[in-house]
């Protein structure tokens, strides 16, 4: 077993700074005389690591429109992704590729923001405002983000002011149905040593809408009470360029939500209310040298949750402290090598716990990037993780691309990686549940994937396929026991596979430019073994993960005119692991018509959106009543 004590801890937090400081110190001395390389040469950050795995990004276009909706919202819109959303006040959870939502990463600038103790993130506490890039990477990711990330990572980033010099200010207001109220403003500056951003957004929505109350005889139609949601917050960056190779950043992230749970169709209104609030500060210290470039975080985040019903009055407050340090160095067009170290210690105090809880992990890392021929491109992975009371295994990832043809429209790609995840402080901690004698999930991934781009007839096509295999064994999850008793177990070992299929157009006729994208998932998950409880349920479907996901959207602009489409398409889905009862599938389309004013040198955007045009019902989660057709109406206000 593997114990790292907070001292030590903070004694390597304390050798890691002074470290990064030397070299700082080092690096600033005459260096004119060698060649700067820096890894960006390569391609997309997200990209540069992961060869041979499948990477999206959510385009600016689309974060725009929908800025005042959920991450949940923007990546089941555009991904082939699956969210469970316990209604439109509820908790809202991911799947990827058939796994569930603690074994995927979420990462802020790189770093992990899920809490200690649920070992997930509720994507509808998440908002598009304030950041970046949205970047999605599909299958296995551990060797490059640490545990968790066994079936997908998202990748947040803080917005990127070099490329817009000078002030700029952005101001948008939103009314909508069923009592909804957006409002987000944000002003950036970036000059030639210094620039800040600060972003702020408030949303209130009573959620009062009609549905069909399908536990009921008749189906009546009832309007939905106690599902009101208050949130708000603010991300704030400042960037500091101390020399032309050394910069040093502070981000900062505040959320805040404040809701009545959504009951279920047919149950006795407990008066169901959660708060959560997430704080989130981080310095980044970068600094580019002969030696390459090194990198280094080092942040604080505190999330604290406090649940109440008729019965219950609960808090759980957890305090993360995270560093991370990397040195990469870029030989040309050829290689790139990354090594880093991360540390990480967690503090939690929970009403479920006997006292406080706290736990240090540690890992290493070493990425490799080669590129022997002009059109082939390999990348292996290594992390060893430490963590108390577990002795994680050695984590590696293996990818390619190959371009046979000359002219570099095809490409075939592929990864092998393994992937990993450490039981949360819940599933060991919780009184009269817990488990300590857990193991960690440990998983395996193989994809074999199609690129392939060309234009045609004045269309620029990009064509993707995917075909991908992944085991994960020692599969954590909560059953009850002979005694009725909720508690998590290694219960089961599980296979996925599937196929992801992608595509993308553009064309321009003239003033009008057309723009299309389109994304569909077959997965297949299955228990393959059982370790404890019955084994009835092994070669079946896994509850709530959809065999079939499509997702399909269309942009046309001309002139001062944008008319953007969205249509998803969710398939059946049991909510049970014994395929007995089911979900019925469900299309929904979402449409957004935007028009352009020019106000000298500033911009004035009027938006008419309507969400499930079609009036479809539907749920995500059994008897968790979703929205009918609604209408929003936003003006948005660009300096310069």
């Amino acid at each position: 077993m593997v114990r790292f004590p907070f001292r030590i801890f903070f004694i390597c937090i304390l050798i890691a700074s002074y470290a990064g400081l030397a070299s700082t110190a080092v690096a600033q001395q005459d260096s004119t005389a060698h060649q700067l390389r820096v890894v960006e040469i390569f391609g997309k950050p997200a990209e540069v690591y992961a060869v041979g795995s499948h990477v999206t990004q959510l385009d600016s276009t689309y974060l725009s429109t929908y800025s005042s909706s959920t991450l949940a919202d923007a990546l089941q819109a555009r991904t082939p992704l699956y969210f469970k959303s316990y209604g439109a006040s509820g908790i809202s959870s991911v799947a990827f590729r058939g796994t569930n939502a603690s074994q995927t990463a979420v990462l802020w600038n790189g770093l992990n923001i899920a809490p200690a103790t649920l070992g997930q993130t509720d994507f509808s506490t998440l908002p598009v405002t304030g950041f970046g890039e949205v970047a999605v990477q599909y299958g296995a990711a551990a060797t490059n983000y640490g545990s968790g990330a066994i079936g997908g990572a998202i990748l947040l980033s803080s917005p990127d002011y070099d490329d817009h010099k000078g002030l700029e200010a952005d101001i948008k207001l939103e009314a909508g149905s069923f009592g909804r109220y957006f409002g987000n403003g944000s002003v950036r500056y970036s000059g030639k040593k210094l620039s800040y951003g600060l972003s702020a957004y408030s949303l209130w929505v009573e959620n009062d809408y009609k549905f069909k109350d399908l536990s009921r005889f008749g189906k009546p139609e009832v309007r939905q009470e106690h599902a009101s949601v208050e949130q708000r917050g603010l991300t704030q960056d400042i960037g500091w360029a101390i020399t032309p190779k050394t910069k040093l950043a502070l981000h900062g992230w505040y959320t805040f939500s404040d809701r009545h749970l959504q009951p279920a169709m047919g149950s006795v209104y407990a008066n169901e209310k959660q708060r959560d609030e997430s704080r989130r500060l981080m310095a980044t210290l970068q600094h580019e040298s002969w030696l390459g470039k090194t990198d280094i975080k080092l942040a604080y985040f505190n999330d604290f949750l406090h649940y109440t019903d008729r019965n219950n009055d609960s808090e759980s407050d957890v305090d993360a402290y995270q560093l991370q340090a990397e040195q990469t160095y870029a030989y040309g067009r050829h290689w790139s090598l990354r090594g880093g170290l991360n540390l990480q210690h967690y503090q939690a105090k929970n009403d479920g716990y006997a006292g406080e809880q706290d736990e240090s992990r540690a890992s290493v890392f070493a990425l490799f990037r080669y590129d022997p021929l002009e059109h082939l491109q390999l990348s292996l992975n290594l992390r060893q993780a430490f963590a108390e009371n577990y002795n994680p295994p050695l984590t590696p990832s293996f990818g390619f691309t190959y371009k046979p043809l000359q002219n570099d429209l095809l490409a075939i790609k592929g990864s092998l990686s393994g992937s990993y995840r450490l039981p949360t402080l819940n599933d060991r901690f919780w009184l009269g549940a817990g488990n300590p004698e857990l193991r960690p999930e440990q998983g395996k991934n193989t994809e074999l994937g199609l690129l392939h781009k060309t234009v045609l007839n004045q269309t620029e096509l990009t064509l993707e396929a995917t075909a991908y295999l992944m085991q994960v064994d020692n599969w954590i999850q909560w059953a009850p026991n002979e005694r009725g008793t909720w508690r998590p177990t290694n219960l089961q070992k599980v296979e996925n596979k599937g196929v992801e299929l992608s595509a993308s157009a553009k064309r321009k006729l003239g003033q009008l430019s057309l723009q299309a994208n389109a994304g569909y998932t077959y997965t297949s998950s299955e228990q393959q073994k059982v370790y404890e409880g019955s084994g009835n349920d092994v070669g079946k479907q896994l509850m709530y993960v959809p065999l079939h996901k499509g997702v399909f959207s269309a942009e046309a602009r001309y002139q001062a005119w944008s008319l953007l489409g969205n249509l998803n398409y969710t398939g059946l889905r049991y909510t049970s692991n014994s395929e007995t009862n089911s979900l019925d599938s469900f299309l929904l389309l979402n449409l957004a018509l935007t028009r352009k004013i020019k106000l000298q040198q500033n911009t004035l955007l009027l938006t008419l959106r309507t969400d499930n045009v079609t009036d479809e019902v539907y749920q995500t989660m059994l008897n968790r009543a979703m929205p009918p057709r609604g209408y929003t109406f936003s003006l948005r206000f660009i300096i310069p």
